[in-house]
């Protein structure tokens, strides 16, 4: 796996780095020096111009009450701005939404819609067998050009054959950072180019992890291959979810093989194997800006909203790249994890349905389309002012590329279920399981009423 094994392998080769109209990437990121042009096609060409900017809403219909975990930010002034309505937020945390939507309809306040991301439990499924809300289909169409490459997502929501989850966004819950300059100062490919040939697997990942754990002459450890990453960053890639949605009821996937293959792995490189020296959550950003963790995985909130990543940024020592792809079930470029969307249910007795879809119409645009009076070569500058080189801003792309995501209910139920205590000892997934499975069953019954969830 050394890096000049590849440069002699690629000297047989014929270099090339070429964008065809749908922009299929040959050869190395750090070599092509993408230009804005071709950076923007690859970000923004796929969404042909909307119609939403001409929709109009009736008067005395425009305003939109939102019971929300989080502040809703510039979608409000951008919605305000296309359609001259206010949006009105109702902040409480995420295990009140079913309390407080019964106090919110009872009292004959009904809020428009409810946040409901696919990672969060109790999840949308709660909220619609209490009939708190309501399909969606008649509202909004995911074939508009903002919502169009979301249809998965939407579709993954599906409730006895209707949709109740209405997503604006899709990403993956995790994403792999890595420091360039320690691949290229210890003689290692990094893992990009390795992903780029359709080799960057659990094995590639755990090789490197082992080679990159380095110490200096007096054993102390200069370099970490990885620190302890968050609970199913692995697993993800097998594409089976921990309990996975389906159309009326829940698949309970615990005991799973490809589950059990997946978590033992990463166990095992924690404990057994010791290969993971840094074992601690969020023990590694002690050690990253010092330059002394090779990669990382991360949550995806970190990519915009952590130090550590906007430090490495700025000083050109930070590179992405998919996670590490199931090494019995990897394909060149396929990018197989857990995804989490963004999104919201409509409320049972929405004053404003309409304006509800116009509004998760519009925080879907704004990523995706520039404001009014701004270009995209406006909306790349400013990536490019927090440092982003187009480069980097490709990586990311294709990191979060949800094509073949699975967009995960079960991540979030079992975090309820505290199944990131599996990392925090040596342990074996079959017997943790054991120890979670009849609560986790039980909720499961509960959300189902008198179903019992298949097995």
């Amino acid at each position: 796996m050394r890096k000049w094994i590849a440069m002699l392998l690629a000297m047989m080769m014929t270099f090339s780095c070429a964008f065809a109209e749908d922009l299929v990437f040959i050869g190395e990121v750090e070599e092509a020096g993408m230009t804005d042009e071709e950076i923007i096609e690859f970000m923004y060409g796929r969404y042909t111009p909307s119609n939403l900017p001409d929709l109009v809403l009736p008067e005395g219909k425009k305003d939109v009450t939102v019971l929300t975990h989080y502040d809703l930010g510039e979608a409000k002034e951008l919605y305000k701005e296309l359609f001259g309505g206010e949006v009105i937020q109702i902040i409480c945390g995420v295990q009140e939404y079913a309390s407080k939507l019964q106090n919110l309809i009872g009292a004959g306040t009904v809020p428009d819609l409810v946040v409901s991301e696919s990672t969060t439990d109790p999840c949308f499924v709660t909220l619609a067998n209490a009939g708190l809300v309501q399909p969606i289909d008649a509202y909004i169409d995911y074939n508009e050009p903002e919502l169009k490459d979301l249809q998965s997502v939407y579709e993954a929501g599906l409730w006895n054959g209707q949709h109740y989850l209405a997503p604006y966004d899709n990403k993956p819950v995790y994403y792999m950072i890595y420091n360039p300059k320690i691949f290229e100062e210890y003689g290692y490919e990094t893992p990009w180019e390795l992903w780029e040939r359709g080799e960057w697997t659990w094995d590639a990942f755990r090789e490197l992890a082992a080679e990159l754990n380095i110490t200096d002459e007096n054993g102390d450890y200069i370099c970490y291959g990885t620190g302890a990453p968050g609970y199913g960053a692995l697993t993800g890639s097998t594409g089976v979810d921990y309990v996975a949605l389906k159309d009326g009821f829940f698949e309970n996937n615990l005991t799973h093989p490809d589950v059990v293959r997946a978590e033992n792995y990463l166990n095992d490189m924690l404990f057994k194997d010791d290969i993971i020296k840094i074992k601690a959550q969020g023990g590694w950003r002690n050690y990253w800006n010092r330059g002394m963790v090779a990669m990382q995985i991360i949550d995806s909130w970190m990519m915009k909203g952590s130090a550590e990543v906007s430090q490495a940024i700025q000083e050109g020592t930070l590179g992405i790249v998919p996670l590490p792809q199931d090494p019995q079930k990897v394909q060149p470029g396929v990018n197989v994890t857990y995804a989490q969307s963004g999104g919201f249910c409509l409320v049972q007795g929405a004053q404003n349905p309409e304006a509800a879809a116009a509004f998760i119409r519009t925080i879907a645009y704004s990523h995706r389309y520039p404001e009014v009076g701004e270009t995209y070569e406006d909306m790349l500058a400013e990536w490019h002012e927090d440092g982003w080189s187009n480069d980097l801003l490709y990586q990311y792309q294709v990191a979060r590329d949800v094509e073949n995501m699975v967009t995960s209910f079960g991540y979030g139920f079992m975090s309820t279920h505290r199944v990131w205590v599996f990392l925090a000892i040596q342990n074996n997934w079959t017997t943790f399981v054991e120890s979670i499975r009849p609560l986790a069953e039980e909720s499961l019954r509960e959300l189902m009423g008198e179903t019992t969830p298949a097995e």
